[in-house]
């Protein structure tokens, strides 16, 4: 359901893509919601992913994996990664952005990257899709690894 102030979009709602339905019952299978999102598109409308939203998705992926036991991630969520890396080669290496995410959980403010994440939220909508985008802050240093 939408809040009231999101009524007014109820009708471009095309799909409703529920996670907790999506698993066995066990945190370990449960998919994160962008990997559900991402299988669909895939599914549905591929043409509609760009890089920008391919880089979007994919760290969300990675958070999720990276914020599970071991960072283990699920077939699901493998992949879909996979296909993404094969379709945008120039994607940094995983590594590399579990990396920045795992530095700047750890930031001396004592901030989650969820709350980092959250902060600086900015949505932006084509009419179509609508993509969230989070700017996270980073040395040079780890900036120069990403590019």
């Amino acid at each position: 359901l939408l809040d009231s102030e999101d009524k007014s979009l109820e009708s471009a709602v095309v799909k409703v893509i529920n996670p907790d339905e999506q698993c066995d019952g066990s945190l370990e299978l449960q998919a994160s919601s962008s990997s559900l999102v991402l299988k669909e598109i895939l599914q549905e409308a591929p043409e509609l992913i760009t890089q920008q939203l391919a880089y979007l998705l994919r760290g969300s992926i990675l958070f999720k994996c990276m914020s599970l036991e071991a960072g283990k991630i699920t077939d699901h969520q493998e992949k879909v990664l996979s296909i993404l890396e094969e379709k945008f080669p120039d994607l940094p290496p995983r590594e590399e952005i579990i990396s920045v995410l795992q530095e700047t959980q750890f930031k001396p403010q004592g901030e989650s990257i969820e709350e980092v994440m959250l902060k600086d939220l900015k949505e932006i909508s084509d009419g179509e899709i609508k993509v969230a985008i989070s700017t996270v802050y980073m040395t040079l240093e780890v900036r120069g690894h990403l590019m």
